[in-house]
């Protein structure tokens, strides 16, 4: 009968960190400085992003969603929805080649980063990275 106490108390324990383990993984928050136009993870390594100057402020729920449009890579990660604009974290969109986005922020210059329509583009690696976060703060 002890041994039964035992294995039902170690369960309980165990659920009890599972669960304490997703709330923290629900609260993992990144955030986007964007008078550098940077996006900082939990250990504090931040990278550079594109922004725009409507990119909204705010905290904000982070919800991946599929989309079939040609340079998105198959998802997004929508933050905002204002009227019929999505404001998402994206790969870079590359489709206008002019734009010079891909050598625009590897640019040290943060003014050279500003130049989105409000969305937060970030490299592929950046973006794989943001599956794990669920929460985005943008200062």
């Amino acid at each position: 009968m002890k041994k039964l106490a035992v294995i039902a108390m170690l369960l309980g324990l165990s659920f009890a960190v599972q669960a304490g383990s997703i709330q923290h993984l629900k609260k993992r928050k990144a955030v986007v400085y964007t008078d550098r136009a940077e996006l900082c993870l939990e250990n504090n390594r931040c990278y550079p992003v594109l922004i725009g100057k409507t990119t909204p402020k705010g905290t904000f729920d982070l919800n991946i969603v599929k989309t079939t449009q040609r340079g998105y890579g198959g998802d997004v990660m929508k933050f905002k929805d204002d009227g019929d604009f999505m404001f998402a974290i994206h790969r870079v969109w590359t489709l206008k080649p002019e734009e010079r986005r891909m050598e625009r922020i590897a640019s040290s210059r943060v003014k050279d980063r500003v130049m989105t329509n409000g969305c937060i583009n970030v490299t592929d690696d950046l973006y794989n990275k943001l599956k794990a976060y669920f929460v985005l703060e943008v200062v």
